[in-house]
């Protein structure tokens, strides 16, 4: 069954149509497929009985389904960045709208009262007690531009309102897009880890069966040298094919719209990916002036993941690679996967202070008011924000 299914993903049979077929696969479903097969070869295949090429061939088929994978987790993390980011733009709009209706809504109430208390046709006998022609003609200017400004102001009242209730009607279009994009996004994770998790399973096998063969070599040394030899050159190719799986991936893409700087108003700074960090400053700027003092750290350099995973993880390249992020002490996710990697990612630090904690000042500012910004918190961590709650 397995060297059935092993040929299939490397020759491609399960891909190609049959003779008049009466619809070509999609390239979604191609995909799909595609997945499936990697993850079929590699939690099916027998470790202990297969042929070393066919070990090696399921170790490559899973890491090539893990590394699109990657990818296609950071094209749809991109995707609802930009999707948050609309969001957060058109709430932004909103909210300059509304400041401007009520300047607006003051300044007709004044108009109202003003016409009221001293009517426009006082200032227009005004004219006749003029003492000059050249008075007169101001007199009666003055009282156009007047007449002109209330008017302007009445209409652009007017004309907010209508845009105002466009924008929100905007902004409801733009939320539902960036829910479905979360929703892929969350889609694509989810896989990522179901293909992550069957890969651990490998590799965990292999390393048994590397170990029992190892054995086999030592004791065939003292009877067969030759045969020993042998072995142990199969099995050091197949260690091989084993460490390049869990090497660690670089398909992990690049922060979208780059590296950018975000000042904290209260001192330091943010490195966040560009197509953030106008939401960030805009955040920040926010909560300084509701007497919140927030900063933290973003941007994180892969080397820098790989370290954190060792601290909190382990020294092993399973602690270090594969290890469910949840086993780690903090919690600490794997080299590739982490959105801080991004710059996607904020860990907050409140007020002067260590990270943001549950229940705190800073906490409960970000949670009523963050997703205007395009963040949102990922539970178990009440200091981490990201664009896409992960």
């Amino acid at each position: 069954m397995a060297r059935a299914i092993l040929a299939a993903v490397v020759g491609g049979a399960m891909l190609a149509p049959e003779p008049g077929a009466a619809q070509e696969p999609s390239p979604e479903e191609q995909r799909a497929a595609v997945r499936d097969q990697g993850i079929a070869v590699a939690a099916e295949i027998d470790v202990l009985t297969a042929q070393d090429a066919e070990i090696q061939a399921a170790l490559s088929a899973i890491q090539t389904q893990v590394a699109g994978q990657q990818v296609v987790v950071t094209q749809t993390a991109d995707a609802q960045a930009s999707a948050d980011a609309a969001v957060a733009a058109s709430a932004a709009e909103i909210t300059a709208l509304q400041g401007e209706i009520a300047a607006l809504d003051a300044r007709v109430d004044q108009i109202i009262i003003e016409a009221y208390v001293d009517p426009p046709l006082d200032h227009a006998l005004d004219i006749f007690d003029a003492d000059t022609l050249a008075d007169a003609t101001v007199k009666n200017g003055l009282v156009d531009i007047s007449a002109d400004e209330d008017t302007a102001a009445i209409a652009r009242l007017d004309e907010a309102q209508v845009d105002l209730e466009a924008e929100k009607a905007a902004q409801e279009a733009l939320a539902a897009e960036a829910a479905t994009k979360k929703a892929e996004a969350d889609a694509a994770m989810a896989e990522l880890n179901v293909a992550v998790g069957v890969q651990t399973q490998l590799a965990a096998e292999v390393d048994a069966r590397l170990a029992a063969k190892q054995w086999e070599a030592d004791v065939l040394r003292l009877t067969d040298a030759t045969l020993s030899a042998q072995i142990e050159a199969q099995q050091a190719a197949l260690a091989a094919s084993l460490a390049a799986s869990r090497a660690p991936s670089s398909s992990i893409g690049p922060a979208p719209g780059g590296l950018a700087t975000v000042s904290c108003p209260a001192g330091g700074s943010i490195t966040v990916a560009g197509s953030i960090a106008g939401n960030v400053q805009a955040l920040l700027d926010a909560a300084f002036a509701d007497g919140i003092r927030l900063c933290g750290g973003g941007y994180r350099d892969p080397e820098e993941q790989i370290a954190l995973r060792r601290a909190h993880c382990g020294t092993s390249d399973y602690a270090i690679y594969e290890m469910p992020s949840s086993q780690c002490s903090p919690p600490t996710a794997r080299p590739g996967s982490s959105m801080h990697e991004q710059g996607l990612a904020i860990d907050f630090t409140c007020n002067g202070g260590g990270t943001v904690s549950s229940g705190s000042a800073c906490f409960r500012w970000l949670s009523a008011n963050a997703a205007t910004y395009g963040l949102a918190n990922l539970p178990s961590e009440p200091w981490h924000w990201s664009t896409n709650g992960n």
